[in-house]
């Protein structure tokens, strides 16, 4: 995002730009790899792209978001959620797993194919649960992104990912 487009300048004062592009730079990578994980290569550019325009309109309005990341990752997973759904009613159980090239890239469609069924099966919070956890998030910040209480997240992240490995077992694919 440059500061010299004039439709950016227009509306963001040049110290809101300056945070805004802070929070671009250090957040896109890890939210495009959190939406990738759910959804298309270019299904998680444009969820991730969304996000920080729905953020961006947020800041305009309310001049202020008390925890920006907890925002940008609750927003990424929501619309990762809908976007699933969206897909699930006209096109089945089928979620995309991104463009491949070459035997290596096969065998890991087909694994991130495998895994993505088998997050499907868990329920949406277990899901993200599941999901903010293989991102390397704290239990704090999962417990702040998803609303339940930092003493629980452990204890249900342990029976989320049991469950996952118990669904992954049924479809055909060992974790460990």
């Amino acid at each position: 995002m440059s500061q010299n487009h004039p439709f950016i300048r227009l509306i963001i004062k040049p110290r809101h730009l300056e945070t805004f592009e802070n929070l671009y730079k250090e957040h896109y990578q890890s939210l495009h790899r959190l939406a990738q994980k759910m959804l298309s290569y270019d299904a998680a550019n444009d969820i991730v792209q969304d996000v920080f325009v729905d953020f961006f309109k947020k800041t305009q309005k309310e001049k202020k978001v008390d925890y920006p990341k907890s925002f940008l990752y609750r927003s990424t997973l929501n619309k990762c959620i809908d976007e699933q759904r969206k897909r699930k009613k006209f096109a089945g159980n089928e979620i995309p797993a991104g463009t491949t090239d070459g035997n290596k890239n096969y065998e890991k469609q087909e694994t991130r194919k495998l895994i993505n069924q088998g997050l499907e099966a868990l329920s949406i919070r277990d899901r993200e649960l599941a999901v903010l956890y293989s991102e390397g998030l704290s239990y704090k910040e999962i417990a702040e992104i998803t609303g339940i209480a930092i003493s629980s997240v452990g204890k249900t992240l342990s029976r989320t990912l049991k469950k996952l490995e118990k669904e992954l077992k049924t479809i055909g694919y060992e974790m460990y």
